[in-house]
């Protein structure tokens, strides 16, 4: 972790940036507005400064040089003081705000919005403050990934974790400890993370996130805990003390954050949930990594994953449910049923599902739409989507009325229509208004009489001018005479030159043209006063107006949070009935049994990545645990087992599964330890992460747990690799006895069938033509006895010389190595042979006796197995 010196936050693992102009860049003599510029500026030395000057936000100094180069806009300077001296200055347009906000606190830095109190009417220097500060985990309200916050509690071995994500409110409370953080984290991807100020833990190591120290004060109990009761009430608040108090502390903290933060622009906030973990299956980083659920570990992206084969939902309500059910699948049998049960009916009553998803697609993000009507920062056109997101509500709550399944059912019962809230909207906004409330032309005629009467004034002055210059032309004689308007002059009579003697004493001149002469009178100015008077008077009433519609909406914030949620699981649960249905998924029977058989599964990613894919089935019970599969390399071995992992995680969200037939005993955890990279920057190589990943899941894996393990050994020598996976193996079959997927290439692991209940041997199969070899991706029974590693070279594109060279070498090891072995049985051992023996069986017999095995971890006794397996090599005179 190391300190940003752009913000003040502590970046860990995020895109470098470069820093902006040293700090102590000499200031021009003042002017006023400078004044009160460095005024602000003084108390948000963390932030880049938004300062608002009329329909700019505009950038000095080190911000503006800072912020000219991460938003690509002109960096320019104005002069200040008497001697002139320029300064460094940028701008963005008013109305493009949140496009720049979400640029800026995308690359990690905090944004202080400055505005103007007061009109620019008055004179002098205009009172600003700033109203709000944007930072990476506090930014709501733009389209985009979600942003959220959390804030850690550490207490000796345990964490008290505090979530919120302000674009759904959603505040949840988690107890955990140090190991079982990463986890968590992964699951639930904080953008922000809150610590005490001056805390280093070992907890902040490796966090994808931007980490913000805090007053720790803020931590403490007498401040936090009066914080959320005042917020959310006592009776809320006072049952979690006990079961979670370290994590109450940090949501306390949290709480004052955003407060500080987002002031009077805060959207509305749920009242802290506990995080309840128990419910679901444990997915550890490695293994949401490994299975791309909802990242692909080459981008970064969701193509390619999970997510992105069931993601056909209608709603951003939709994505976030269903994208939180791949990282949290159940554990109890009966909610997964009531999924399936729900899915099922919506799969084969096809006409009902495609109408509930027609009436779903209007429905736009109504989570932040809700958070920016509570904020205050909910434009017309933001009400204007709320409105056509709530239309729908009425036919999909009549379409769910007709369904059968209790999941079904309930979210019916749950799904509010908001009719009174869609026919308050439509009543007082125009169908088509504009962005900016403070515009005008938003509120329809019959809300307010007096909009509506000086509405009437401003149409009727058209009237008015046509009847004045009519009158006046009658009265002076002059046949040309015009009524105009422009914005410095305001109304004006138009008289030319030629009939400049007939204009009356009582017009008074207001400017000279070249061929005309313009004039002005009393009544002119009466009516001029009145007509801007009521434009300006109407807009201000429309806006207050509309101030009052988004309050009244903002009240009733729950229960348009609850009809969200509703819209969010029922088009998750269509779209995974959608994918069903299109793919000729089945519904696999799930239960609290051990055992696991599927027929015909196939991967449901790899599937929709070909044009052909060779389904394969599994079986595990009581008896066969450990499944040891064989094969050559490029074969499928992979593929078969992190397929076995997605079919299990499917089942247990309530999907259905890409097979012909499927029985499931669910699960309480997913092991998964396939491939590794080198951790340079922590000084970790593959071996090592590999033998930390498996040593963990030997630590965590129960009788109740699904392991997939993927070449474990290959990352250091044969003798020493083929030893460890050997003893991991067997510590699976006899110690722990959780479902397993073995896949190795040391073909000698095979004979652990033979000696160790539980363990069967699987390969994949292979077709040999002469010189030709097919990979027919099929597992069947049996040990593989060849790795076929010359022909999958020649598949790779190696050079033909380099493939038949390397032919040449493995034919003479062979024989060598059949030559030796019939030396070491009939030639009688040498001195100098039986000595070495002698000395190893002494240096096993020594190691051994200082062995405690009850205080061994998994991975010391793998590292020892390995020695002891290099002592025993000794001892055969090798």
């Amino acid at each position: 972790m190391r300190a940003d010196v752009r913000t003040g936050y502590s970046v860990v693992k995020k895109s470098e940036v470069e820093a902006p102009l040293p700090a102590t860049t000499l200031r021009a003599p003042e002017t006023d507005l400078m004044e009160q510029y460095h005024k602000v500026k003084a108390q948000y030395r963390d932030a880049l400064l938004f300062f608002r000057l009329g329909d700019f936000y505009e950038m000095f100094y080190d911000d503006a040089v800072v912020a000219a180069r991460e938003l690509d806009i002109v960096l320019t300077s104005r002069p200040q003081g008497k001697k002139g001296e320029r300064v460094p200055l940028c701008g963005v347009p008013c109305h493009r705000l949140e496009t720049y906000l979400a640029r800026l606190v995308e690359k990690g830095y905090k944004v202080a919005i400055c505005e103007q109190l007061e009109g620019p009417q008055k004179r002098g220097i205009i009172q600003r403050d700033v109203v709000r500060v944007v930072t990476p985990g506090t930014l709501f309200e733009v389209s985009g990934p979600d942003c959220s916050l959390a804030a850690f509690y550490p207490e000796q071995d345990g964490l008290g974790v505090a979530f919120l994500q302000l674009t759904t409110g959603e505040f949840l409370l988690a107890e955990t400890t140090r190991a079982d953080l990463p986890g968590l984290l992964v699951r639930l991807r904080p953008t922000e993370v809150l610590c005490k100020a001056g805390e280093q833990g070992d907890h902040l190591q490796d966090l994808e996130a931007f980490v913000t120290p805090r007053p720790k004060e803020e931590f403490a109990a007498e401040r936090a805990l009066p914080l959320l009761m005042e917020s959310f009430g006592r009776p809320l608040i006072e049952p979690l003390v006990l079961s979670h108090r370290r994590a109450l502390l940090a949501a306390g903290a949290l709480l004052a954050y955003v407060k500080d933060t987002q002031r009077a622009f805060l959207p509305h906030l749920q009242a802290p949930q506990p995080y309840r973990s128990e419910e679901f299956v444990y997915l550890d980083p490695q293994t949401q990594r490994n299975l791309e659920l909802v990242e692909n570990m080459l981008e970064g992206t969701e193509e390619g994953t999970l997510f992105a084969v069931l993601n056909v939902t209608q709603t951003r309500m939709g994505g976030r449910r269903l994208r939180h059910w791949l990282l949290h699948p159940l554990l109890s049998v009966a909610d997964i049923r009531r999924r399936q049960e729900a899915v099922a009916e919506l799969t084969t009553r096809h006409e009902l599902c495609t109408a509930i998803r027609a009436a779903l697609s209007p429905v736009l993000d109504l989570d932040r739409l809700i958070s920016r009507v509570t904020s205050a920062v909910a434009n017309p056109r933001d009400m204007a989507a709320l409105r056509a997101s709530l239309a729908p509500l009425p036919r999909l709550r009549t379409l769910m009325a007709h369904c059968q399944a209790p999941l079904l059912r309930s979210l019916q019962d749950e799904c509010d229509p908001l009719t009174d809230l869609h026919d308050e909207i439509r009543r007082v906004l125009v169908e088509e208004p504009r962005a900016l409330a403070k515009e005008g032309g938003i509120i329809r005629e019959g809300v307010s009489v007096e909009l509506d009467e000086l509405r009437a004034i401003q149409e009727s002055g058209h009237e008015w001018l046509a009847s004045f210059e009519r009158q006046e032309r009658e009265r002076t004689g002059i046949p040309n005479l015009r009524v105009g308007f422009n914005k410095v002059f305001g109304y004006y009579l138009e008289v030319t030159k030629s009939y400049l003697r007939a204009v009356p004493d009582h017009y008074t001149r207001r400017q000279t043209l070249a061929h005309a002469e313009r004039f002005v009178t009393s009544a002119l100015r009466r009516f001029e006063e009145q007509v801007r008077s009521a434009a300006d008077r109407s807009r201000v009433l429309e806006y207050e107006l509309f101030c009052a519609l988004r309050q009244t909406i903002a009240a009733q914030a729950p229960r348009l949070r609850r009809t969200a949620g509703v819209l969010g699981t029922l088009d998750a649960l269509c779209a995974l009935a959608a994918v069903a249905a299109k793919k000729g998924w089945v519904c696999p029977h799930v239960s609290d049994t051990y055992g696991m058989q599927i027929t015909e599964g196939r991967h449901p990613v790899v599937e929709t990545l070909t044009t052909s894919f060779v389904p394969n089935d599994l079986r595990l019970d009581e008896q066969t645990h450990l499944l040891l599969l064989t094969g050559p390399n490029a074969a499928g071995k992979s593929t078969y087992a992190r397929q076995v992992a997605l079919l299990v995680l499917l089942a247990q969200i309530g999907s259905f599964l890409p097979a012909t037939a499927a029985t499931v005993g669910v699960v309480d955890r997913i092991f998964t330890r396939v491939g590794a990279t080198d951790f340079l920057a922590r000084g970790l190589s593959t071996f090592m992460v590999e033998m930390m990943e498996t040593a963990n899941i030997l630590r965590h894996a129960t009788e109740r747990s699904l392991v997939i393990l993927d070449e474990v050994g290959r990352g250091t020598g044969t003798s020493d690799g083929k030893a460890i996976a050997h003893a991991v193996a067997e510590y699976l079959a006899r110690e722990i006895k959780a479902k397993t997927i073995f896949t190795t290439h040391y073909h000698e692991l095979a004979r652990l069938a033979e000696t160790f209940p539980g363990i069967a041997n699987a390969r994949l199969e292979v077709r040999e033509d002469r010189e030709e070899v097919t990979f027919l991706y099929k597992v069947v029974p049996g040990a593989a006895q060849k790795s076929y590693g010359l022909y999958v070279a020649k598949l790779a594109g190696l050079p033909a010389p380099v493939v038949h060279r390397a032919s040449e070498l493995l034919a003479q090891w062979e024989r060598e190595k059949r030559e030796l072995g019939t030396s070491v049985n009939t030639l009688p051992c040498r001195e100098g042979v039986h000595a070495r023996a002698q000395q190893g069986s002494l240096a096993v017999m020594e190691r051994l006796s200082q062995i405690e095995p009850l205080h061994t971890t998994p991975l010391e006794a793998l590292a020892l197995l390995a020695t002891l397996k290099k002592l025993a090599e000794g001892n055969r005179g090798e």
